[in-house]
């Protein structure tokens, strides 16, 4: 889903799926995302991850079932 109304988009790309308007893993901290350090900071320019569609359902799917962040992170590594 894209909100093209958004005053940030496309935050990443325009193939993006905008169902999560950030990141609740951040700063996660694992390259295999694409994210990376950048001057003392975690920079998620070339992270994709969260803005897959599979990957956005898994995430809203497991927080609304109640799951914790680190939960549903851990079901995520299997994308990475």
């Amino acid at each position: 889903m894209q909100r093209l109304n958004c005053e940030h988009f496309p935050c990443h790309s325009l193939d993006q799926d905008c169902s999560l308007c950030f990141c609740p893993f951040y700063p996660c901290r694992d390259e295999r995302t694409g994210g990376r350090e950048l001057e003392g900071n975690w920079s998620c320019e070339t992270c994709r991850v969260i803005h897959r569609t599979d990957v956005a359902e898994k995430v809203l799917d497991g927080l609304m079932r109640g799951e914790s962040v680190p939960q549903v992170w851990k079901t995520l590594e299997e994308f990475l």
